[in-house]
């Protein structure tokens, strides 16, 4: 078949002005051909925000992360080159907060800029933004525990003194019930005494009343006169009797007040005014403003906004990916790496097989493990910090990278090795997912007991090793 010079040079043209269409529309998608604006801000924690990220201007999608810059020591901040485009420059004033917010639940991080007030001036190139740190819910969570466990503390500790204060006035009841049941008996004796006196002396009196002979006869009559003597006696008994209980009934006041129950009532209800103090105090710490006046319940509350909105939109945003060309093949391999079910031998395998699988970065167990007083192995302070700098050459790759930690052991036997392995390596498994929010389904642990695979290099070891596997449709 003769081709024709005319069809071969349309073919050209054709392929060209495509490619060209092509690469303005990629430069148009990715703002490549937009007049920038480039800003900066600090932050302590970037939460998971890697290198590229998205960068929003009140909402609107208006920049890119451009570049990420280390901190050289401990206490220095992450500083964030941002490329905004120029058309959002009005918006962005000197009070504009910038933030990094969540996008969804599968941990992709944006940072977010505030439109600034009228009153403020307009930012210029090269300027520094302030910046607001990533809310960490967890933190507040465990703020939370804490203020229940100090709630929790104090309500024993009333009840124990109330328990003490009622126990305190149970056995003063009990004294004084026991106290007027021995008193009762002689109180009824002196009451029936009485009785018969009063009877006697009404009689004598009816007597003379119906005049039964002279007054003067009845004082000399020998047996007149022996019952007169007899009621005497009578009525002193009974003065006697009476003068007793009475002693008792002061005893038993005496003993009340030498107990000082009023000052114990009192000083129980300082105390509970005191912890009731104390809690308030708690109370408004937790909720307290902070660096750029947001309180707690605010912080929370916009927090648990996002989380909906993102909840709301992941459906969507998931399945629409999986039918993107671009997307196909991270949506069929992800679920082939499933880092729980990994098992020393196929681990083994695999490295030997692939023998560029990936970096290892290697952990001695005398320099990151000490023991603690029940005899079980900690992550050292020192430890923490030789993790950092291992890490530090792959903080721009992380959140798209899966890592593995390999736990080693010498020592005992070769269950004992293993269980040891597993131990170390969960250690600094744990580290990574809490200091750098990372996932659990990338983070995995194998222990090898006392052989590393045969592509690394080495022997034996003993301690740990962070691999960063190289993972196809990452």
């Amino acid at each position: 078949m003769k081709i024709r010079p005319w069809a071969i040079g349309l073919f050209i043209v054709v392929g060209f002005g495509l490619l060209t269409g092509i690469l303005f529309l990629i430069g148009d998608r990715q703002k490549a051909f937009s007049r920038h604006l480039t800003l900066y801000t600090e932050f302590s924690d970037l939460g998971g925000l890697a290198s590229a990220a998205k960068v929003n201007v009140s909402g609107l999608d208006a920049g890119r992360v451009r570049k990420i810059e280390i901190p050289g020591r401990a206490s220095g901040r992450f500083r964030l080159e941002l490329q905004v485009e120029e058309k959002v420059h009005g918006m962005i004033r000197r009070d504009s907060v910038v933030s990094i917010e969540t996008t969804g639940v599968v941990g992709d991080k944006f940072v977010s800029i505030k439109k600034g007030s009228e009153q403020a001036g307009e930012v210029a190139g090269g300027d520094t933004l302030p910046s607001k740190e990533p809310f960490d819910l967890g933190a507040v969570m465990e703020k939370g525990s804490a203020l229940l466990n100090d709630v929790h503390s104090s309500v024993t500790d009333i009840r124990g003194r109330v328990d003490v204060a009622l126990d305190t006035v149970t056995k003063t009841v009990n004294r004084a019930d026991h106290l007027m049941s021995a008193v009762q008996p002689d109180i009824t004796r002196i009451a029936k005494d009485g009785t018969r006196i009063t009877g006697q002396v009404n009689s004598l009196v009816a007597d003379l009343n119906a005049g039964k002979g002279p007054a003067g006869l009845l004082l000399k009559d020998e047996d007149t006169r022996g019952q007169i003597q007899a009621t005497m006696s009578n009525v002193q008994g009974a003065s006697g009797s009476v003068k007793q209980a009475s002693d008792r009934a002061n005893q038993m006041v005496a003993d009340l007040q030498s107990r000082d129950l009023a000052a114990k009532a009192q000083a129980t209800l300082d105390n509970v005014q005191a912890v009731s103090q104390q809690l308030n105090v708690t109370v408004k710490s937790a909720l307290a403003e902070d660096s750029i006046g947001d309180d707690g319940a605010t912080n929370l509350r916009e927090t648990l906004s996002n989380l909906n909105r993102s909840t709301t939109n992941l459906a969507d945003d998931t399945e629409a990916l999986k039918h993107n060309f671009f997307f196909r093949a991270f949506f069929k391999k992800r679920g082939f790496y499933n880092l729980d079910q990994l098992t020393p031998v196929d681990y083994d395998e695999a490295c030997n097989r692939q023998k560029d699988a990936g970096t290892r970065r290697w952990l001695q167990a005398s320099n990151f493990i000490v023991g603690d007083t029940a005899g079980q192995e900690q992550l050292s302070q020192a430890g923490r910090h030789q993790i950092d700098l291992e890490i530090a050459p792959e903080l721009n790759s992380l959140p798209q990278q899966m890592i593995v930690v390999e736990g080693y052991a010498v020592e005992g036997t070769p269950d004992e090795q293993f269980l040891r392995g597993r131990q170390r390596a969960d250690l600094v498994r744990r580290y990574l997912q809490a200091h750098y929010h990372l996932r659990h389904s990338d983070l995995g642990i194998v222990s090898l007991r006392n052989k590393p695979p045969q592509s690394a290099g080495r022997d034996n070891w003993d301690g740990a090793a962070i691999m960063f596997l190289k993972v196809k449709g990452h």
